[in-house]
C-alpha cells in the first residue's frame, strides 16, 4: 500500500493486524518501511464501507483483479526490423531518434 500526501510519500507493508479495546491496529513490517501503526476505528471502518459501496472504481478494481493479479507477467515482444535503406532521409523529413 502506498500513502502519498503533502507531508509523506510512504510504501507501507503490512505486517499483522490485532484489536486492541475497540480499536484495529495495523502494524507495518518493520523490515520493509518505517515502523507504522494506524488506528482505525469502529466509526473509520463504518465510514470506509460506505465509500466503497458507493465507489464505481472499486468495482472495477474489484472485477479486474484477477486479471491484474494472476494476468500475463512477460513483457511485450519487441519485433526486431530489418531496414535495408540505409539511406539518410533526404528533404523536409524531421529526424526521429526512436525510429
Amino acid at each position: 500500500m502506498k500513502v502519498v500526501s503533502k507531508l509523506v510519500d510512504l510504501e507501507l507493508h503490512i505486517d499483522r493486524i490485532e484489536r486492541q479495546g475497540n480499536v484495529l491496529l495495523v502494524h507495518s513490517d518493520p523490515k520493509r518501511s518505517i515502523p507504522t501503526t494506524i488506528h482505525i476505528a469502529p466509526s473509520d471502518i463504518v465510514e470506509l464501507l460506505k465509500v466503497m459501496l458507493k465507489s464505481g472504481g472499486l468495482w472495477q478494481f474489484l472485477l479486474l483483479m484477477p486479471w491484474l493479479c494472476f494476468g500475463s507477467k512477460k513483457p511485450g515482444k519487441i519485433e526486431s526490423s530489418t531496414d535495408s535503406n540505409t539511406q539518410p532521409p533526404t528533404g523536409h523529413q524531421k529526424w526521429d531518434p526512436w525510429e
